[in-house]
């Protein structure tokens, strides 16, 4: 293989990867700025009387993190009648977040009963870059 036909060799493979779901987009960052996800992540069940089969809310708070133009938080669960996996998906930003400052975000929810695992990731850039492998976690039941 020739030297030239090496180097597009290479570069090919430099662009396949780049372009590949989840990579990072270095445009989307500057130089000072890493992808990370928030250190904590708190859900507290709003106490209020409810009717039986109305959901309970929920409240979760975050640190915010520099950067940030929104927030993917991802939830799985089951209920105690099915053990079938249920699960949602919200976007975070300054508009529907109950809070949103330089300290930290907050979002409420309504959830029905079950166990539920939920995942956190910051997004950054124009191209929704983040850290998705190492998302913040919680687990926590409501009943």
């Amino acid at each position: 293989m020739s030297l030239k036909l090496s180097r597009a060799v290479g570069v090919m493979l430099g662009i396949a990867v780049l372009s590949a779901p989840g990579a990072v987009d270095s445009s989307a960052q500057t130089p000072s700025q890493v992808l990370r996800n928030p250190q904590r992540l708190q859900a507290v069940e709003i106490l209020e009387r409810r009717k039986p089969g109305v959901a309970a809310k929920v409240h979760f708070t975050w640190d915010q993190v520099a950067g940030a133009r929104a927030y993917v938080l991802s939830g799985r669960w089951t209920s105690a009648t099915s053990w079938t996996i249920q699960s949602r998906e919200y976007r975070v930003t300054p508009r529907n977040a109950t809070t949103w400052n330089t300290r930290s975000v907050a979002f409420d929810v309504s959830l029905v009963d079950g166990a539920y695992s939920w995942s956190l990731v910051a997004v950054h850039g124009s191209r929704d870059a983040g850290d998705f492998e190492n998302p913040t976690v919680l687990s926590f039941e409501v009943r």
